[in-house]
């Protein structure tokens, strides 16, 4: 999976654990205390790594800010990585219930918050990796039409472009997104392309159905119609 993501992009490595200090190898560490606030301690050591690993979290990701990332894979079930669904123990007593996310996760989440992230062992289903691998190369698409600056026909033209890519994911969106586009006629085009932005990508959160793919190819297959010969539709239809 490695070698194939590396032909189409650049992978960037971070272990904030290695990173913020931890040795290799290193003791377990788990996380404790409230779930939106967990604590990371050593399971034997009873070591707390909250506040450095916090601090370089902080660190880190203004550096990785001016890598222009358009995606990020994470570790699933990491104190420090985890996405979703790590475990968190009342205590150093107590049952796990599988209610938050990793310190270093949690931070790239707030700080990116429009960035598509996924963790690795998702990225085994096809469906869901190319659910990820679609919003990265959308995310992609949607800063590089910010270049050099946001302009209401340049953001008119996203738009048009991504319709069809929209509908497949999350037709209901295309109303709001629409009129994001008609409101930046006069008005602040790089504010509009962020509310714009949002929507658009959590609209691209919605996965895709067979349905939706075949109203879209049905669409395409209309306005191809006139440049076709009677063979070709008919063909293109049973397709």
């Amino acid at each position: 999976m490695v070698e194939i993501l590396a032909r189409h992009v650049e992978l960037v490595p971070v272990c904030p654990e290695v990173e913020v200090g931890m040795p290799v190898p290193r003791e377990p560490v788990r996380l404790e205390g409230e779930p939106d606030a967990p604590h990371m301690v050593g399971i034997a050591s009873r070591r707390d790594h909250t506040r450095a690993m916090n601090a370089f979290a902080r660190r880190r990701l203004r550096g990785l800010a001016g890598l222009d990332l358009c995606g990020y894979v994470l570790k699933a079930n990491s104190p420090s990585c985890g996405l979703r669904g790590v475990k968190v123990y009342p205590g150093e007593r107590g049952r796990a219930r599988r209610v938050g996310s990793g310190l270093f996760a949690a931070a790239l989440t707030r700080r990116f918050p429009l960035l598509p992230v996924e963790e690795e062992n998702r990225l085994d289903d096809p469906a869901a990796r190319e659910a990820f691998l679609e919003r990265v190369f959308a995310y992609r698409r949607w800063r590089r039409a910010a270049e050099p600056r946001w302009t209401r026909p340049r953001l008119a033209a996203f738009h048009q472009q991504e319709e069809l890519l929209v509908r497949a994911h999350r037709p209901a969106a295309l109303p709001a997104l629409a009129r994001i586009v008609a409101e930046a006629e006069g008005g602040d085009a790089r504010a509009a392309a962020a509310r714009y932005g949002q929507v658009f990508l959590e609209a691209l959160a919605v996965p895709a159905t067979a349905a939706r793919h075949g109203t879209v190819l049905r669409r395409v297959a209309r306005e191809l119609r006139p440049a076709l010969d009677a063979r070709s539709r008919e063909e293109l239809a049973r397709i």
